[in-house]
C-alpha cells in the first residue's frame, strides 16, 4: 500500500512539475503580440537629406573631428516658442545604440561609456543669427527592463521645440526605447502618408454572439439582456496626412470622401469592380449636397472633373458643376482647423439579406478618394463609382499641387493616395436578425455602390443657383431636358445670320448659308438619299402632268 502511495505521489509531482514548466513558458509567446511603434505617428517631420536641416553643414564642419570617428549621428532642427532655434547633431559612439522614446519624445543612447555620445549644437536668435556653439553629454534616465548597456542617457527632448518646426535626419540605426528589439525604420519622406484609419464596434471576428447578458459591475444596466443589431464603423483622418497636407498660404486643402459596403469574404481579395458587383450592403445618407452631371456622378479622372480648373485650363465656374441633393453613398471627412476629421457610419444588420447571400464570413470595405476644397466648397460627391468602375483602384497614389504657383514661389507637389481602401477582418455572427429592406430618406437603396446613380431629389446648375438660390432645383429627368435645351440655346439661340436681303440667303459666304450647309451635313446619308429621291419623283410627276396638259 505504501509503495502504491509513493508511486502515486511521484506521478503527481511529475505532472505538477510539467504544468509549471508549461506555464513558465507562456510569457515567451506574449512578445509576439506587442504592437510595434513606427515613426509614421510622430508629430515632427523626417527629411531625406542632411541639406534639409538648416545650418547642418556649419554644425557638422565645426564638430567634424568628433563626428567623423564613426559618422553615426541624428541631425535635429527646431524652433522654440520664443522664436529662437537650434541645429543639433546627436553623435553616437562606436559602442552606442541610438534610441527614440515615443513616451517622452526623446532621443537617447545606450553605451559602454557615459560621455562618448554627445549632443553638439548651434543656437540662433529669432533673427537666425548664431549666438552660441555648445556640446552636452546628456542626462541620466531610468533604464527599461532588458537594457544591456551599462550607460543610458537622454540627449535631447523634442518637446523643447514647437513640434511643427522640428526636422529630423537619420544617419544611424534607431531603436524603440519602449520595445528595445524594435528597429525603427525612418519612413520615406516622399511616400504618400496613410490617409485614414478604420475602427469597428464590436471588434470584428468570426462567430460573434448577438444576444447576451451585459456584465458591467456598478453600472445601472449591469445584468441586462442586450442584443447587437448594428456594426459601428469609425473612419478617422490620420495625423500623418494632416501634417503632410497642411495648406500652403491657404491655397489648397485636401481631405477624403469614402464609401462603405459589405462583401462576402470570397470577394475580399478582388478588384473594386468585382467587389462592387457582389456587394450585399452599401451605407447611405440623405440630404447631401453634391456635384451632378446627367445622372452620372462625376469622377476625378473624367473630363468633368471634381478638381476645379486652374491656370491655362481655367473655364467659367458655370461650366464646371451642377449641384444636387438626395441619397448618397459618399461620406465626407470634412476638415477644419479645430478637430481631426472623422465620420461614424452605422451598418444595420437588418438591412442585409443573409439568407440570400449566405457565406461563412463577410468583410467591410471602406474605399476612400481624395477631395480638394476650392473657393466653391468641398468637391464631394455621392459616389465616385460609374457603370464601369474597372479603372478604380484599391490603392493608387498621385501628385497634387499644394499651392497655385507664381514667379516667386513655384508649384509644390506632394504625393498622396488618390484611392485608399481598408478591408476589415473576416466576421460573422452565430445568428442574424430578420431582413428588412434598406431605406434612406424614404428611398429603397440597392446593395451595391453602383446602384446610386438616380437618387437625386433636386438638381441645379450654377445659373439656376444664381437666379434662385439653393431651392431653385429640378428633378433629374427635367434637369437633363433643361441642360439639353440650354445647350441648344447656347449654340443657336442668339446667332446673328446677317440676312439683309433674299440674295444673302444664297450667298455662299453668308453665316446663314454656312449654317444651312452644316445642318444638312449632319443629316444621315440614308435620309438625304430618300429626301432627294422624293423631290426628284415629285418633280418628274409635275413635269409629266404639265406636258400632258
Amino acid at each position: 500500500m505504501k509503495t502504491k502511495l509513493r508511486r502515486f505521489t511521484a506521478v503527481l509531482s511529475a505532472m505538477l512539475c510539467m504544468i509549471c514548466c508549461v506555464l513558465s513558458a507562456v510569457p515567451a509567446f506574449a512578445d509576439d503580440t506587442v504592437t510595434k511603434n513606427d515613426l509614421s505617428s510622430v508629430k515632427w517631420s523626417i527629411v531625406s537629406k542632411s541639406s534639409d536641416i538648416p545650418h547642418f553643414t556649419d554644425v557638422y564642419n565645426y564638430f567634424s573631428s568628433t563626428i567623423s570617428k564613426t559618422d553615426n549621428y541624428i541631425a535635429v532642427y527646431g524652433k522654440k516658442s520664443d522664436g529662437t532655434s537650434e541645429t543639433n547633431i546627436l553623435y553616437f559612439d562606436p559602442t552606442a545604440i541610438a534610441y527614440y522614446s515615443f513616451t517622452n519624445n526623446q532621443f537617447l543612447f545606450g553605451s559602454n561609456f557615459a560621455y562618448d555620445s554627445q549632443r553638439l549644437l548651434f543656437q540662433f536668435d529669432s533673427s537666425d543669427n548664431k549666438t552660441e556653439s555648445v556640446g552636452y553629454g546628456g542626462w541620466d534616465v531610468t533604464k527599461p527592463s532588458g537594457f544591456t548597456k551599462p550607460e543610458c542617457k537622454a540627449l535631447i527632448n523634442l518637446n523643447d521645440y514647437v513640434q511643427s518646426t522640428v526636422k529630423v535626419y537619420f544617419h544611424t540605426k534607431v531603436y524603440d526605447f519602449d520595445n528595445l528589439e524594435n528597429e525603427l525604420e525612418p519612413p520615406d519622406p516622399n511616400a504618400a502618408p496613410i490617409p485614414f484609419t478604420v475602427d469597428y464596434s464590436p471588434s470584428l471576428k468570426t462567430g460573434l454572439v448577438r444576444k447576451g447578458t451585459l456584465v458591467a459591475p456598478g453600472a445601472s444596466n449591469d445584468g441586462q439582456e442586450v442584443e447587437t443589431n448594428t456594426i459601428a464603423v469609425t473612419v478617422k483622418i490620420t495625423d500623418a496626412f494632416l501634417n503632410a497636407s497642411k495648406p500652403i498660404s491657404g491655397a489648397y486643402t485636401y481631405s477624403y470622401q469614402f464609401t462603405c459596403f459589405v462583401v462576402p469574404s470570397e470577394y475580399k481579395d478582388s478588384d473594386i469592380k468585382t467587389m462592387s458587383e457582389h456587394a450585399i450592403y452599401t451605407a447611405a445618407q440623405d440630404n447631401l449636397h453634391y456635384l451632378y452631371y446627367e445622372n452620372e456622378t462625376l469622377d476625378v479622372d473624367d473630363s468633368f472633373s471634381s478638381e476645379p480648373a486652374t491656370g491655362s485650363d481655367m473655364v467659367p465656374v458655370s461650366e464646371q458643376w451642377a449641384n444636387a441633393t438626395g441619397v448618397s453613398n459618399c461620406f465626407l471627412l470634412e476638415r477644419d482647423s479645430n478637430n481631426t476629421p472623422l465620420r461614424n457610419v452605422t451598418i444595420d444588420l437588418h438591412n442585409i439579406d443573409f439568407e440570400k447571400h449566405k457565406s461563412d464570413s463577410y468583410n467591410i470595405v471602406v474605399l476612400g478618394h481624395i477631395v480638394r476644397k476650392s473657393e466653391y466648397g468641398w468637391t464631394a460627391y455621392p459616389s465616385f463609382f460609374k457603370s464601369d468602375c474597372s479603372s478604380l483602384a484599391l490603392e493608387s497614389t498621385k501628385e497634387y499641387p499644394m499651392n497655385f504657383g507664381s514667379a516667386e514661389q513655384p508649384v509644390i507637389n506632394k504625393n498622396f493616395y488618390d484611392y485608399y481602401s481598408v478591408i476589415s477582418e473576416d466576421w460573422s455572427f452565430k445568428d442574424y436578425p430578420k431582413f428588412e429592406p434598406h431605406k434612406v430618406g424614404g428611398v429603397t437603396v440597392g446593395d451595391s455602390p453602383l446602384d446610386f446613380k438616380r437618387t437625386a431629389k433636386g438638381v441645379q446648375d450654377y445659373n439656376m443657383w444664381e437666379q434662385g438660390g439653393t431651392d431653385n432645383t429640378l428633378k433629374p429627368d427635367d434637369f437633363d431636358k433643361y441642360k439639353e435645351q440650354k445647350k441648344l440655346d447656347e449654340n443657336f439661340g442668339s446667332v446673328d445670320f446677317g440676312l439683309d436681303s433674299i440674295k444673302s440667303v444664297f450667298d455662299g459666304s453668308s453665316d446663314f448659308f454656312k449654317f444651312l450647309t452644316a445642318s444638312i451635313g449632319i443629316l444621315p446619308t440614308t435620309f438625304l438619299t430618300i429626301l432627294i429621291a422624293f423631290f426628284v419623283v415629285m418633280l418628274s410627276i409635275c413635269v409629266v402632268k404639265w406636258v400632258l396638259k
